[in-house]
């Protein structure tokens, strides 16, 4: 996974160069889709305004489609749903919370496509499971814990990252600057309270072996 992180940082931090002098989110969202583009990553961007949402929230999500990717058609989508004021301009540093969110987002639909494309597009995530039953299913282990290795890295470090990993409940609780570590590593210990679980243990075993194996230097922060 590094190669397709180290791609995807170098999209993220592009973009982010791109707003030292300032850009609409409109044309930050170009910029976007054309980074993506260039560096050949077929992706469809998209936002939603949800007018309940506080100016300062937003958040991204991401689907692949396995039959689109088997039929050669755009087959991973990104959704930034907002309530931005129309004349928001983005620079630097207002740019990063976003495309940290971006690069953690593509990165795991890119590990999904890597999935069904090695077995070359037989089904394996079914969405119209319950959320607890999602989670627990192979590939979305395998592709959080790339996720949550990438944000212990951008939050913690590496090291001080498997020192906590030994007790994953602990550390799903763990703030920095009063953001959690891992926001995903929560959404799992959320859905699977008892530290026995063996969806718990199978993920624990995974982010310890990805932050082993993670380029740092590919983890856009």
């Amino acid at each position: 996974m590094n190669s397709i992180m180290e791609t995807v940082c170098r999209v993220c931090s592009k973009v982010r160069q791109n707003t030292l002098q300032g850009l609409s989110f409109q044309k930050l969202l170009n910029q976007i889709r054309r980074e993506f583009r260039l560096n050949d990553i077929n992706l469809r961007v998209r936002s939603v305004r949800d007018k309940h949402l506080s100016e300062e929230v937003f958040y991204v999500n991401g689907f692949y489609d396995p039959v689109d990717d088997s039929e050669d058609d755009c087959c991973i989508e990104l959704i930034i749903t907002h309530n931005f004021p129309k004349d928001n301009i983005w620079y630097g540093n207002q740019a990063t919370d976003l495309l940290i969110q971006i690069f953690d987002t593509v990165v795991h639909e890119l590990r999904h496509q890597r999935q069904y494309r090695k077995r070359h597009f037989l089904a394996g995530v079914e969405h119209e499971k319950s959320h607890v039953e999602y989670l627990a299913d192979p590939d979305e282990i395998d592709a959080y814990s790339i996720s949550i290795a990438t944000e212990l890295c951008r939050n913690l470090g590496r090291n001080r990252a498997l020192r906590y990993l030994s007790n994953p409940i602990t550390l799903s609780r763990l703030k920095v600057s009063g953001r959690f570590a891992s926001p995903c590593l929560g959404m799992y210990v959320g859905a699977f309270e008892d530290p026995r679980t063996v969806v718990l243990k199978q993920l624990a075993k995974k982010v310890y072996v990805r932050l082993q194996k993670i380029d740092t230097d590919c983890v856009f922060m």
